[in-house]
């Protein structure tokens, strides 16, 4: 998935990014990195160029710039004025024009950093690239080199996703841009590159290192920003002049042997799952990296699974939002592979963001947390639905007594680890500061799990800011028509992920219900997961295909103008906290009708909303449903007045200001407690032990994971192909035909194989 809806955007919020203030100005006596620029008449561009290197996130660094012998007049005097604005940078000059490669391997003799990384001067690079790379090489001591996924930008606009992973690819044509991070002994083994070489130079050192041994790795995040224009050297080169072709038969000439020969062996490129056969204690990223600090401001460090679609990706979202008006310096961490499909909110916020399984082995996340809350010099952590800090807090509070650890619980599984992040969390209460939970009624189920933590369980409501949700006649106009739904139809909405959770199945019995009485009513369901087969199987099977609308999530800029389209929302969950869909429901004036669970009612109560008890049989359930939303349905009036009635609910008493104001108040009686209070006796061995069985599960649960996206690809691949096929048997008129049809017997084999394998029964 693309971070953003196009590369524009994606630049333009590079540049825009609110700047923290990470620059430290003091010139280091050993830098880590050596930036390695060529320069010639590019002062267009400098300003742009020096703005995301002098703010990155790694300082300890030297930028040692090369003027190749510029002409320009203003050229000459930008790159002039440079070292005056910073004592990290240092230009040479050469007497005579000698070409880029010239240039860096000039730049090189000049470098003393244990890296070298490579930026040409009319480019961008995100805040956190050449840190995310030091990460990289630090803990992975067999490559060489990295870089990331690139975005070509300007002239031409392109998301590029290949990379080191696939170097067998290499003698076909350069797949990576010039903008990397190279351990320097690794890269002075194999000398500079080819000053014979106008172009392709890149492509011919890369090929240097696959062929010498050497491993390149890719991280798979946009971090580099390759500006596109008629006159680049790569535009140039693409123009395929007789000069051009020579060069690349050049160097393909030069390695081809030794590819034919099989000395590029792709799969040793593989990242290795971790073994953990030393101690985790033990393992230590050697960086000096002391980031600048805004004064009286408060660093937070959060840990995140992932940034998402969610109730409590929405809340974290909207809680750093006004921590960061508040004046507080952000850094996130995630712990689960993702798409991330809600970077682009969280990185207007901070650029300070890392995904922990894109760069790091696990048995490096304790030294990567430990690394980061001292470069950033963290005053407090934030804990929210991320498993695997749990495993990290004893040794975190063990080493950092003056941090003050929160965490902030939204809902409980009890068909998951025996009530899932309460249960970790209760277990965790002494290495904890304070234990924040959505509802009451998760504070009292606390109390039950662990009655010590009644000292430290504190409730704070996930709200919502009314004025941001109001209703919108246009867009509720554009999406019906969209949509093709009737302007006299009842819209019911089900924003939800397709999960067990969220009872989609139950949701379809109540709907056919409703069909089944002649109600006017349309289901817009906004939301994909693990059940999504099934729930389309059982409409299907229903005949309800035109009852029900199936889309994807949405963002939270088209999430108002689905409320607005919506006239009722039903949401039958089998378990929640509070649903910050029901928060933003009531705030758009919407009548709600959803389960009675978790702290719901503390929110809903009567005249604002519908809770409808959970217990006996389904049937009976799905019935008081369909009695409510009848009643709903056949009176505006009622709608009406219930939505009223639920937005002044929402207004007066679970407002953003209201949330901001207990969170900022929680969070400085931690810091106030972290002084004050003794610290807790911890057994590091023991907590090492715990750490690392944490993460053996977590592998073990990782590996789970992936095949079951692998299980639910191909349950998808053949779901599709069969509605195909029932489509095509109802066109056909003659049965025989239709049923000897090879392609119909094999995918209705495979689609049984499958279903018996998940241990559902068989379809014809």
């Amino acid at each position: 998935m693309k971070p953003y809806p196009s590369v524009g955007e994606f630049v333009h919020s590079l540049l825009q990014t609110k700047q923290l203030n990470f620059y430290n100005p003091v010139e280091s006596e050993n830098p880590f990195v050596s930036i390695i620029s060529s320069f010639f008449n590019q002062h267009q561009y400098l300003e742009e160029a020096y703005q995301c290197v002098i703010n990155q996130t790694f300082q300890n660094f030297e930028w040692i710039i090369v003027d190749d012998c510029s002409t320009d007049p203003e050229s000459i005097e930008c790159l002039k004025l440079l070292p005056e604005r910073s004592a990290k940078i240092k230009i040479y000059h050469h007497e005579s024009n000698r070409g880029p490669s010239a240039g860096r391997n000039t730049a090189i003799s000049k470098a003393s950093g244990k890296h070298l990384f490579f930026m040409d001067l009319d480019d961008l690079i995100a805040l956190t690239y050449i840190e995310k790379c030091v990460l990289f090489l630090e803990s992975h001591p067999d490559f060489s080199l990295v870089n990331s996924y690139s975005v070509g930008f300007q002239a031409q606009e392109y998301w590029w996703e290949f990379g080191f992973d696939k170097p067998i690819r290499f003698i076909e044509q350069n797949w990576v841009t010039g903008r990397l991070l190279y351990r320097k002994t690794d890269f002075e083994l194999l000398g500079g590159y080819d000053e014979q070489l106008r172009c392709y130079e890149d492509w011919e050192r890369w090929l240097r290192a696959f062929t010498s041994g050497q491993k390149g790795w890719t991280i798979p995040e946009y971090l580099d920003c390759y500006r596109r224009t008629q006159s680049g050297l790569l535009e140039t080169s693409r123009k395929n002049t007789p000069e051009d072709k020579q060069t690349a038969e050049l160097v393909r000439s030069r390695y081809q042997p030794l590819f034919a020969q099989n000395l590029v062996e792709e799969e040793t490129y593989l990242v290795r799952r971790p073994c953990f056969e030393w101690s985790l204690r033990q393992v230590e990223l050697k960086i000096e990296n002391q980031i600048a600090r805004s004064p009286g401001s408060r660093r937070l460090l959060c840990f995140f699974p992932w940034l998402t679609v969610g109730g409590a990706d929405r809340f974290n979202l909207d809680l750093l939002t006004l921590l960061s008006e508040q004046g507080y310096d952000i850094t996130i961490v995630t712990t689960m592979k993702s798409d991330h499909p809600w970077y682009r909110y969280f990185y207007a916020l901070t650029p300070d963001i890392f995904h922990l399984p894109n760069i790091l082995s696990d048995e490096y996340w304790l030294a990567a947390t430990r690394y980061l809350i001292e470069s950033r010099r963290i005053d407090l952590v934030l804990i929210s639905n991320a498993y695997a800090a749990y495993y990290l807090l004893p040794l975190l509070r063990s080493e950092f007594p003056q941090v003050a650890f929160v965490d902030y619980i939204h809902t409980k599984d009890m068909g998951w680890r025996g009530s899932g992040f309460p249960r970790i969390s209760c277990q965790s209460s002494q290495f904890l500061d304070a234990q924040v939970v959505s509802s009451q009624d998760l504070a009292q189920f606390y109390w039950t799990l662990n009655p010590e933590t009644k000292k430290k369980t504190q409730v704070c409501y996930t709200n919502i800011d009314v004025n941001q949700w109001t209703f919108d006649p246009e867009q509720r106009r554009e999406i019906r028509q969209s949509l093709k739904i009737a302007e006299d139809a009842i819209v019911l909405l089900f924003p939800a992920r397709i999960e067990p959770q969220k009872r989609p199945l139950f949701l379809v019995e109540i709907i056919k219900e409703l069909v089944q009485r002649s109600q006017p009513v349309v289901l817009v369901s906004l939301g994909t997961g693990r059940f999504m087969v099934d729930y389309q199987t059982q409409i299907q099977a229903l005949g309800l295909e035109s009852t029900f609308h199936l889309l994807p999530p949405a963002s939270p800029e088209q999430m108002q103008g689905f409320y607005s389209a919506a006239d009722i929302l039903l949401l039958p969950s089998e378990y929640e906290g509070v649903s910050l869909s029901i928060y933003e429901a009531m705030a758009m004036s919407l009548p709600v009708v959803a389960s009675d669970v978790g702290g719901q009612r503390e929110l809903v109560i009567p005249g604002t909303g519908y809770l409808i008890a959970k217990g006996g049989s389904d049937a009976q359930e799905a019935h008081s449903y369909v009695e409510v939303l009848v009643e709903l349905i056949q009176s505006p009036e009622l709608r009406k007045a219930i939505g009223t009635a639920a937005r002044q609910r929402v207004a007066q008493a679970f407002s953003l200001e209201i949330m901001r104001d207990r969170m900022e108040a929680i969070f400085t009686e931690a810091l106030e407690q972290r002084r004050s209070q003794p610290q807790p006796a911890i057994d590091p061995h023991f907590a090492e032990e715990i750490l690392t069985l944490g993460l053996e599960y977590l592998n073990k649960e990782r590996e789970c994971s992936e095949s079951e996206q692998r299980r639910q690809q191909l349950e998808q691949e053949l779901y599709r192909e069969l509605s195909d096929l029932r489509w095509e048997k109802k066109l056909v008129e003659d049965r025989k035909l239709a049923m000897e049809s090879s392609k119909f017997w094999k995918i209705r084999t495979a689609w049984i194989d499958l279903k018996r394998k998940l241990g559902l029964a068989d379809e014809d």
